[in-house]
């Protein structure tokens, strides 16, 4: 929005993961081959397992993007798909590093800690059957996800609705962009996006 000549500021940030002191010495003493360091986000990982966790607590789609948000910068989970209408969290992970158990507690340390999660599922990977089957087998998990969320920018500094077309021209171009729609009378954009593409930053 700025490149686009406007004055932009993010409203609403993600909150990111408060750890223990006794989470964070489990979590360095958990050994870790420097060679495998480049294949921990590799979603084909050999040990990778997926489990589905019930969250109580989530009221909006912040909670959705803050939870996504801070689980995905851990070092041993290759993806997590959170829905608020299910409320529950999708996530696969490297067994091998960390317990379904760890990752419950990381989501209840989210701040401001008020989510209460309980463990669904537990689903291992086969280690017999291919990667590439096991790759094409992730988008069934996620079939009955939403693939849209909706955020709500405020932008200062439009005058008239040649800014309008202007910001809408250049967002609806980007990579996870369903729609947007630019209100001058409330400065205001609403974007129908892709969380799997982009975020609200």
């Amino acid at each position: 929005i700025e490149a686009a000549g406007f004055p932009a500021f993010i409203k609403k940030q993600p909150k990111y993961l408060k750890l223990g002191t006794i989470d964070v010495e489990r979590l360095k003493n958990t050994p870790v081959k420097s060679s495998e360091g480049s294949q921990q986000k590799s979603p084909s990982y050999p040990t990778d397992s997926t489990t589905t966790f019930i969250i109580e607590g989530m009221h909006c789609k912040s909670c959705v993007s803050n939870i996504e948000s801070a689980l995905s910068t851990l070092q041993y989970v290759s993806s997590i798909v959170v829905s608020l209408e299910n409320r529950s969290a999708i996530v696969k992970y490297n067994a091998s590093l960390v317990t379904p158990e760890m990752l419950r507690k990381a989501i209840e340390a989210i701040s401001p800690g008020q989510y209460r999660v309980s463990i669904s599922s537990e689903v291992e990977s086969p280690s017999s059957s291919p990667s590439s089957s096991s790759l094409q087998k992730m988008p069934l998990n996620t079939v009955s996800q939403p693939l849209t969320q909706e955020v709500v920018v405020n932008i200062n500094g439009m005058t008239c609705n040649s800014c309008v077309q202007s910001i809408e021209g250049v967002i609806s171009k980007k990579p996870g962009v369903k729609s947007i729609h630019v209100s001058l009378a409330n400065s205001t954009g609403t974007v129908e996006y892709d969380p799997l593409l982009t975020s609200p930053e």
